[in-house]
Formats: structure tokens, sequence, C-alpha cells
């Protein structure tokens, strides 16, 4: 095979992941003044809190969410307005994935994200 087309390969080889982790703006949205959002390691209510944030602040969201009762994961950060991606999130036993203020990853209910 020419040198070229190696090269070609590996680039894009090693520009696969870089593009699939893209973060898409969100907001936290409908928590009480009292409360907080609570940024979960894993997808689930039993799952350790890793962070908290307040009605207002702002996410960088993954764009990947998941049903934890059927299983089924899905994307919002492709095609569609925000208010088709957050009907999307807001359905039962949604959540879905965020960036946490030290760079980690985490879960949070979708009923409580807004996908900018």
């Amino acid at each position: 095979m020419p040198r070229f087309r190696l090269a070609s390969l590996a680039l894009i080889l090693c520009a696969g992941p870089a593009l699939a982790s893209a973060f898409w703006p969100g907001k936290v949205v409908n928590v009480a003044a009292d409360d907080a959002l609570m940024i979960r390691k894993w997808p689930g209510v039993q799952s350790q809190v890793i962070d908290a944030y307040p009605n207002g602040t702002r996410v960088s969201l993954t764009g990947r969410c998941k049903n934890i009762t059927t299983n089924v994961s899905f994307r919002v950060d492709g095609k569609g307005t925000p208010q088709q991606k957050h009907f999307k999130m807001k359905q039962a036993n949604v959540w879905c994935q965020v960036m946490t203020a030290d760079d980690g990853l985490g879960w949070a209910r979708g009923k409580y994200l807004w996908a900018n």
C-alpha cells in the first residue's frame, strides 16, 4: 500500500476518538431554588454523587443519553431544535452524560438538562 494511503488511514483512525468526544453546551433547568441537580458516576439514583449544580448552571453535554429502564441509548447532539432534544431527554428514566467541573464525566437526569 502506498505511503500516502497509510498516512491517510492513520490520520483517520487517530481523529476518530477526538471527533467523538465533542461537547455540546447545555444548562441545568427546572431544579428548585433550594435544590441542586446531582451528577452521578453512573446513570441511576443509587450511583455515587460526584458533583451537584444549581438551576441555571451551564454544563457541557456529551450528547449521549440512556433510558435506564429499557437500556436504550441515543444521541441528542445531532440535528433538531433544542425543544426536540429536550422532549427526548425529559422522558421518564432518561439520563444524559455531562462533563463535571473537574473535567470528569458523570450522568444526570435528562429532564433537568437543556441542550442548546
